[in-house]
């Protein structure tokens, strides 16, 4: 199952030539182990070279997203993914996760912005089964911990199913509710999908909260299941 993306907005300096550094957390509460990660960090710096940045999973183990290189270049805005985060795959996911950034330098000072985790997780007991049947509904349920206001928004669906024609899918949020997908498509199998233009009338709701995301199925025969779904907030 994948989950809501974690942000943290920091704003924080990072101290000058010290080996401690600056550490920011991000807690994750759902189960599961990681089947796949991206890191978006946000760092002004005059001079990038000068620049360590470390991820620290709950086990205890780190890598070494970015390794003083980028000489005199300034800032770090990148996005940590595939071979670069490639040893916590297979990690637990749930716990505290950690972000480093060391400056071995003096005089050039810089800020730790923000940074974020996406991270997908795999559990076989998370496969959750649509009923097949009218008038009922999975729900499958996730908690955003982050305040604030939706600035930017996008949701992703992956919907094993034979016929989904039959299927109504709905994103429900703290501020409101969209259906995305209303018995479109007729025998096409399978629904994998990204939605951001129909979540529009979710810009400017509060994000802190439950989301759901509801599937209906409205014909027999036809099994399916929820793969994953995520929603990625900007506040």
């Amino acid at each position: 199952m994948s989950f809501i993306i974690k942000q943290r907005s920091i704003n924080t300096i990072i101290p000058d030539n010290d080996d401690n550094g600056l550490k920011d957390t991000i807690k994750v509460y759902r189960k599961g182990t990681v089947s796949s990660l991206s890191v978006r960090v946000n760092i002004s710096h005059s001079y990038s070279g000068d620049l360590e940045v470390h991820l620290t999973c709950p086990s205890g183990k780190s890598v070494v997203l970015h390794g003083r290189t980028g000489s005199s270049k300034d800032n770090i805005e990148l996005v940590f993914s595939g071979d670069a985060v490639a040893d916590f795959i297979g990690e637990k996911a749930k716990g505290k996760w950690t972000l480093t950034v060391k400056d071995f330098a003096p005089r050039d000072e810089g800020t730790l912005n923000n940074w974020s985790l996406r991270m997908d997780t795999s559990d076989n007991a998370t496969e959750i089964y649509i009923p097949d049947a009218e008038g009922k509904k999975l729900v499958s349920k996730q908690t955003c911990t982050v305040a604030g206001t939706i600035k930017a928004i996008e949701a992703s669906v992956d919907i094993e199913h034979g016929y989904i024609g039959d299927l109504v899918v709905t994103l429900v949020g703290p501020g409101g509710s969209v259906v995305l997908h209303d018995r479109e498509s007729g025998s096409k199998k399978n629904l994998k999908k990204s939605y951001k233009k129909a979540l529009a009338s979710l810009v400017g709701t509060k994000a802190k909260g439950e989301w759901a995301l509801e599937v209906a199925d409205y014909a027999p025969r036809d099994s399916g299941r929820i793969r994953s779904w995520n929603v990625d907030l900007k506040v």
